[in-house]
């Protein structure tokens, strides 16, 4: 049995439900130096199943991860709106980047990559869809130059990643909303380790990109008191259709978090949550299904992270920010909003609505979950030696496709959490 300091909370059933996504690919994850040696052969717990997601391996252990669909891997569906599932296996390589270069570069400041010094290990992963594109591109960058380390990652959403990994029945979870520090699971103690800014956008077809929208207007559309796009300049008129996220979902809390900070009126705080229950709209599974019902309906809305936006083609708005300007999410926009909040910790983690003059307003960090003491001693040292490569020099893949390099003070906390990962007798994995 575990401990969660969080409860999840329930919600409504989608009316429309679109994809859900998985990855399953082969890495290696290099760039601590283990202290600790001698372990037997690692063997990874089983995946939790779910209902509507399959995992596939591949024997190839240098291709990049790609859809059973048309779309590359990395990339969110195009229209369809449909319950079936998306796989991702081992396949063509998804698009280029400078990062792909640095894939074997030395991780943090614990060590470079070291393929000899690497236990064989199977680690599988749960949760956020936020994740997923930059994930898809960081694993498959890393194993082109490191091979012995294996992952299946499911895009499940951040409430399931973190039931996962509490339960466990993953090696890590991964998920928007970090889990309270005192938070106790099946294995114990647990760490969670900053890898992912992003920033989420509001996605739809009836007005242009760039089109200007308060958050007040965003809450009112969402609660239903805005129900025309008439009423907002430069739209399209006509009924508007809100897309929430049905699932317990990170993106859904930065979301609900940020409007209730710019509208407490019109958005209260017992609409905030990872699952609240949205008053208007209706759900989508993951960030492609909220991306595939935008694209997929009429008037709709929705809130997605920027890549999702980028990849599927879908307009997205200029969003007035607490400085009075309107911004879209960037690069450089959401570096923004996160330079605002320098002292951000699992128990302190919003980066909503930044001071910044040219600060994006609704954005986030995302985490990855493990246990403290790693039962399994090889597969520790290969998660531990993942993470930092992740944090660190995997970093460089996060602007080619809508995401931000973390900042340096939160890759230090990231290397310093890793360091506190230990085996199952209570050493320290790395020194």
């Amino acid at each position: 049995m575990f401990t969660r300091v969080t409860p999840e909370e329930s919600g409504a059933a989608p009316r429309r439900t679109g994809k859900r996504w998985l990855i399953g690919t082969m890495v290696l994850a290099g760039g601590l130096i283990a202290a600790a040696c001698g372990s037997s052969t690692p063997s990874a717990s089983p995946p939790k199943k779910h209902n509507t997601t399959t995992t596939q391996k591949s024997s190839s252990t240098t291709t990049a991860p790609s859809t059973t669909s048309t779309t590359a891997a990395g990339s969110t569906p195009t229209t369809s709106g449909s319950s079936t599932a998306t796989t991702t296996k081992t396949g063509t390589a998804p698009t280029p980047t400078t990062a792909a270069s640095g894939a074997g570069a030395p991780g943090g400041a614990l060590g470079g990559s070291n393929d000899f010094n690497t236990p064989a290990a199977a680690l599988t992963g749960a949760g956020s869809t936020f994740d997923q594109p930059l994930f898809a591109r960081q694993f498959y960058d890393f194993n082109k130059s490191n091979s012995k380390v294996t992952v299946n990652y499911a895009s499940v959403g951040s409430g399931t990643g973190e039931s996962d990994i509490l339960a466990g029945s993953v090696n890590f979870g991964a998920s928007d909303v970090p889990e309270p520090s005192t938070t106790t699971g099946s294995g114990g103690a647990i760490l969670e380790v900053p890898v992912v800014l992003g920033g989420i956008a509001i996605v739809t077809k009836s007005c242009p990109s760039g089109v200007h929208i308060t958050g007040t207007q965003i809450a009112q559309i969402y609660k239903g008191t805005i129900t025309d796009w008439s009423s907002i300049p430069g739209c399209t008129a006509g009924p508007i259709e809100p897309v929430y996220r049905a699932d317990s979902s990170g993106t859904s809390n930065a979301f609900t978090h940020y409007l209730n900070a710019v509208d407490p009126t019109d958005w209260p705080s017992s609409l905030v949550g990872k699952q609240p229950t949205f008053p208007k709209g209706e759900g989508g599974n993951g960030n492609a299904g909220v991306a595939g019902d935008v694209e997929g309906g009429g008037g709709t809305v929705g809130y997605v992270e920027l890549d999702y936006a980028l990849q599927s083609g879908l307009p997205y708005a200029a969003v007035q920010n607490s400085s009075g300007a309107y911004v879209v999410p960037s690069g450089s926009s959401v570096a923004a909003d996160a330079a605002s909040f320098p002292s951000v910790t699992a128990d302190n983690y919003l980066i909503v609505n930044g001071s910044g003059a040219g600060a994006y307003p609704i954005s986030t960090y995302s985490w990855v979950i493990v246990y403290q003491k790693q039962s399994n001693q090889n597969n520790g040292i290969a998660l531990g030696k993942m993470l930092d490569w992740m944090a660190t020099a995997g970093q460089a893949d996060s602007s080619a496709i809508g995401y931000v390099a973390l900042p340096a003070n939160i890759q230090s906390l990231a290397i310093s959490t890793i360091m506190k990962m230990q085996n199952s007798s209570g050493q320290n994995l790395f020194s």
